[in-house]
């Protein structure tokens, strides 16, 4: 027996020791973190390689990169002054244009394989054939119409199938520049607008004609990078411009894409790929992809942090995807060309997303739920999700599926339609039964005219309206009916109380917090995600007790007869038809659509004016002014509440400063103390 038992211990041992021997698997993570949105992702690309030499010679300053159908890189190598040609595993295939160039800074390679360079330093767009030769130039118009002072400093070039060129210019703030293919100026293409400062308005608005002229005339950005996708549709990159700094152009120089979408301020250079998604490079390191409607899917690479590891971007300047989807970058501050391979993840949602654009939303269900299953957060895997169940009519997990994505028309058409169902199903039950209610209340009202069968219930009823404050509660009727006699009820006839309008002032904290949390999805999308309790009770509260105090102080040197509780009693019945209404409309807007919005925004409208007409007519019956006295109190009013909002925040930081001093002096001393 021992010698079995030590005969399996040794063979344990044994076993553990080869164990230990063996290689494990080591699980590389990318050096840097992928996005879509806010929300960290599984790792979209992977670095794949560095090409840092085209044969014998190193890169000098690689500003941008193209990719064919072929696979074939083209790489404006600017300060070697060359185009270098590579297979896509970086084999130098030839290089050219050293005899020519200066300062190349774009290329581009149509369908023919002719090959299009801008040079910045020679202020031309060169076009070379297969065989390296230069067959013709594009230099600067001398039409009337392209402007003496504008000037040509080509950057970027692209080319559609009708062979039109379209150059990117340095300064050039009328757009982008056209010409047809025997080098003639065609007109600019695509300007960019300009946002007017409220400052620039108010100038325009006070200042005469020379004074104007003197000041600096508003010029639009010019674009900074130029690219073309399958369809012959023009992209442009414009740095610095906040709404439209990605655009896709129709015909007719419109933007087709929605402004606003996700902006970085140092884009550098774009992709398109054939199924229409985006690709950007920005000059700090970021690159992005995009899909067909603006939306961001993935935010990758991050600055170089002096390391030179791998996947890091030290100066994003081109970017360009091959047939496989690997991913090319040039990295003019590395001298080298980056490479990045895409994951199985990326795999993964490009083949939902592809399904999803095609219509084919049933199809593209398990490929959303393995994307879903691997990032619960990726807005787009519940969009899909939810189209497919609304092929199917399953809108109730619909809805689910576009409230996790925020997509507030998607979520209004499945609700819609489970609210259409519904009535369809309990519209005749509910109509009954308000029917049914309304006449036994009218049958109940002549019985008791009749026999007074219900005396008690009335007793009941009776004494608990003879409580003072439940009358007193009660009497933000008279506001919404008869609003002065209201008035006049509270400052004259001692009608409500200072408890009465604590109550309703606790009552007003409580409606807010309901307001809060229960609203609709349509329009509260956060919802309880979004609410910081004390921040918002914090923003509701302050303008009321400002209010209070800064009223009844300016009354007081204004010949204001209100008292401060009448100022504090009045406020808060003001408020009565928020105080009334607001929470049915909480309620309602639960069950409206995005096409009913319209409901919600002129019902919050009502409420709002006519709290603004109480407040003014309380001011007004309170302190006993006239209409033009109560307009110059209701100004001074607000001057003091900004002035003592100003002062309040001053006290905030001081005793702030205080605090952190004296904490500092105690933990110092405690310090001490134990040494």
């Amino acid at each position: 027996m021992r010698q079995r038992l030590r005969f399996i211990t040794t063979l344990i041992f044994a076993v553990a020791l080869c164990l230990s021997l063996i290689p494990g698997y080591a699980f590389a993570e990318a050096t840097y973190k992928t996005y879509s949105g806010i929300f960290r992702t599984p790792d979209a690309y992977e670095p794949a390689g560095i090409i840092e030499k085209a044969g014998d010679t190193d890169f000098a300053a690689p500003s941008d990169i193209y990719i064919d159908k072929t696979d074939t890189l083209y790489v404006a190598d600017m300060d070697n002054k060359r185009i270098v040609v590579m297979s896509r595993d970086g084999s130098l295939i030839r290089s050219f244009g050293e005899d020519v160039l200066q300062k190349p800074t774009g290329v581009f390679v149509d369908e023919k394989g002719t090959i299009f360079v801008a040079d910045f330093g020679l202020e031309k767009v060169l076009k070379f054939g297969s065989d390296g030769k230069v067959e013709q130039e594009f230099v600067r118009p001398d039409s009337p119409l392209y402007g003496k002072n504008t000037p040509f400093k080509p950057l970027k070039v692209t080319v559609d199938r009708r062979g039109n060129v379209y150059i990117v210019s340095e300064g050039t703030t009328n757009g982008v520049i056209q010409m047809n293919p025997s080098g003639d100026f065609v007109g600019f293409f695509g300007q960019n607008q300009t946002q007017p400062s409220a400052k620039m308005m108010l100038q325009r608005f006070f200042f005469t004609e020379k004074q104007l002229e003197k000041l600096f005339k508003i010029v639009p950005n010019s674009p900074t990078n130029i690219s073309i996708d399958a369809k012959g549709l023009i992209y442009t990159v414009t740095q610095g411009d906040e709404q439209e700094s990605i655009k896709r152009l129709n015909i007719s120089g419109y933007n087709m894409l929605r402004p606003g979408i996700y902006r970085d301020p140092l884009y550098t250079d774009m992709f398109v790929a054939n199924d229409g998604n985006i690709f950007l490079i920005s000059e700090k390191g970021q690159f992005y992809e995009i899909d067909t409607e603006g939306n961001l899917l993935f935010k990758s690479g991050s600055p170089d942090d002096g390391k030179s590891r791998s996947g890091l971007i030290l100066n994003g300047s081109g970017i360009a995807l091959d047939s496989k989807g690997y991913i090319y970058i040039a990295d003019k501050g590395r001298n080298a060309i980056q490479l990045y391979e895409p994951t199985e993840f990326v795999t993964l949602v490009h083949s939902a997303l592809n399904l999803y654009k095609d219509g084919y939303y049933v199809e593209s269900e398990q490929p959303w739920r393995e994307v879903e299953q691997r990032n619960s957060f990726f807005h787009l895997a519940h969009i899909g999700l939810g189209n497919a169940y609304m092929k199917q009519q399953l809108y109730t997990d619909a809805m689910d599926e576009y409230k996790k994505a925020f997509n507030l028309p998607g979520y209004s058409n499945a609700y819609w339609e489970v609210r259409n169902a519904w009535l369809q199903s309990n519209l005749i039950r509910v109509l009954l039964i308000l029917i049914g209610c309304y006449a036994l209340w009218s049958v109940l009202k002549r019985v008791h005219r009749r026999t007074g069968a219900f005396a008690a219930v009335v007793g009941i009823r009776n004494g608990v309206l003879s409580v003072r404050l439940i009358r007193e509660l009660l009497f933000t009727g008279r506001f919404i009916k008869r609003p002065l006699d209201g008035l006049y009820g509270l400052k004259e006839e001692g009608r409500v109380s200072n408890l009465s309008a604590t109550v309703l002032y606790a009552l007003f904290i409580v409606e807010y917090i309901f307001t809060l949390y229960y609203t609709g999805f349509i329009f509260n999308p956060l919802g309880a995600l979004g609410v910081n309790l004390v921040k918002d009770l914090t923003t509701a509260l302050a303008p009321l007790i400002v209010w209070v105090i800064s009223n009844y102080l300016v009354s007081t040197i204004s010949e204001g007869e209100g008292k401060f509780s009448e100022v504090y009693q009045g406020t808060i019945y003001a408020l009565a038809p928020y105080l009334i209404f607001h929470p049915i409309v909480v309620i309602v807007s639960n069950v409206l659509t995005v096409n009913e919005a319209f409901l919600f925004d002129f019902a919050n409208t009502i409420i709002i004016v006519w709290c603004a007409v109480l407040l003014f007519m309380m001011v007004k019956e309170v302190h006993d002014y006239t209409i033009r006295g109560t307009i110059r109190n209701l100004f001074i009013t607000m001057f003091t509440m900004l002035i003592l909002s100003l002062v309040l925040f001053i006290v905030y930081v001081i005793l702030h400063q205080v605090y952190d001093f004296a904490d500092s002096v105690i933990q110092e001393m405690i310090t001490r103390a134990e040494l």
